[in-house]
This record gives structure tokens, sequence and C-alpha cells, in this order.
């Protein structure tokens, strides 16, 4: 991977997969119908961070805001605290990477 912070970015969504395939995941409150259609999701932006296709910055943000699918996923699987760390993670590693390519989150720019 050519940068540290898209690769980070990458590590942590693959975690994030991980802890969701390998547990009894609960998506009750979350808008996926499955959880095969989430880790297609994840997969997707994966690819797309590879590729430096940075179109997908504004879904992430979204997936792992307060009361977004994720949260929801997570308290409703007990896992709250797990979601807590992981956000927090992904919260400094999507800030230096819009710092790193001077993107702009949520504008048509």
């Amino acid at each position: 991977m050519k940068n540290e912070k898209i690769s980070a970015l990458i590590k942590i969504l693959k975690n994030l997969k991980r802890i969701l395939k390998t547990r009894e995941t609960n998506i009750i409150y979350s808008t996926f119908d499955s959880i095969e259609d989430l880790i297609f999701e994840i997969d997707n932006h994966i690819q797309k961070l590879k590729d430096e296709d940075f179109s997908v910055i504004d879904n992430l943000i979204l997936l792992f805001a307060p009361t977004s699918d994720l949260q929801e996923i997570f308290i409703s699987s007990g896992w709250s605290n797990q979601f807590l760390d992981i956000a927090e993670r992904f919260d400094d590693v999507i800030k230096d990477l819009i710092e790193d390519f001077k993107l702009k989150p949520f504008s048509n720019n």
C-alpha cells in the first residue's frame, strides 16, 4: 500500500469484518438485511481505498458515526466498548487521511 493512512484504514475495516464474521452479530436495529450485505459494503470500501478512490469517505464517516448502523449492531450484539475503541481509531485515521489528501467530505467539490 502506497500510503500508511490508507493502510491503517483498511486494517481497521478488515478487523471490523473479522469481528462481524466471527461473532453472533445482531443486525436487527440496522438498515442492513444481512451480515453478508454489510460485509459486501465493507469489502467495497476496502477495494476503493486500495485504488485510492475516496468516493466512499462520506459513507465511511456515516457508517462509524454515533447512532450509525455499526454502533447499533455493536450495541445490540453486546460489544459497546469494542465499538468505541474501533470508532476512536477510525476517527484518528480518517482525520489524518482527509488532511493528507486534502479531501472535503460531504461537499460536492
